[in-house]
Parts: structure tokens; C-alpha cells; sequence
């Protein structure tokens, strides 16, 4: 079960074409949330109020960026346009049709994942 549903999703972003991407999406959000999680050792089994609505705000949010959005003229997908009234020209740059759900360092923060790395080096001259 997703962290957010198709409801809570409109609600907050309107409504979309295509539900059954859309609940594909959060699907995949939600697997990498709770990947995110367990690698963080937070225990998220049974979420009191406050976690569950990070965690279905964080998961709309992701999904938001993986749907496809078109407005007017702009076909679905199109992440870039350019138009040229003399000698017509038109150029669109796509994103990819569907993308990995990755969460952004403001929605780990929200979820109390910390972002710290530890690294080593070999000093020159050793």
C-alpha cells in the first residue's frame, strides 16, 4: 500500500489523466521511502500521525516529479520548448518517460533520514 493515495495526490496537485500511472508512481516512491528508511534504521511499521503524513506528503511530492505534465500546446513529457517566429522553427527537449523516484535532501530531512558520509584518503606523499 502506498504512502499516499490517488485522492490525496489530486487534492493536492489536481487531477491527472492516467491513474493507473499515477498509482504506479506512488508505488515506486513508497519503495523507495521505505529503502531509504530501513537503510536509516527507522522504524516506520507502524507511523504515528505526524510520520504518516511526512511520509504521504514526501510520497506525492516524488510522484509529482515523476508524472508527465502537458498544458495547451506543450506535448506530455516535454521539458524544455523553443519557438522561432521567422523562418519557423520549433524545437522540444523530452525527459525521460518515467524516472527513478529519488527523494530530495529537504524531503529526507522531513523524514529524519540523515544525509552525513564519512570518507577516507590516502594523504600524498604516503
Amino acid at each position: 500500500m502506498s504512502y499516499a493515495t490517488i485522492e490525496q495526490y489530486e487534492a493536492r496537485f489536481g487531477s491527472v489523466a492516467n491513474t493507473t500511472m499515477l498509482q504506479a508512481c506512488l508505488d515506486d516512491c513508497t519503495a523507495a521511502i521505505d529503502l531509504r528508511l530501513d537503510r536509516a534504521h527507522i522504524d516506520h511499521s507502524d507511523p504515528d500521525e505526524s510520520l504518516a503524513y511526512r511520509l504521504m506528503s514526501v510520497c506525492r511530492s516524488m510522484a509529482n516529479r515523476l508524472m508527465p505534465t502537458g498544458a495547451g500546446d506543450v506535448p506530455v513529457g516535454v521539458t524544455q520548448m523553443s519557438m522561432q517566429a521567422g523562418p519557423y522553427q520549433q524545437s522540444y527537449t523530452y525527459a525521460a518517460s518515467y524516472g527513478t523516484p529519488k527523494p530530495l535532501p529537504s524531503e529526507l530531512d522531513m523524514l529524519g533520514i540523515p544525509r552525513s558520509r564519512i570518507g577516507c584518503g590516502k594523504l600524498a606523499g604516503e
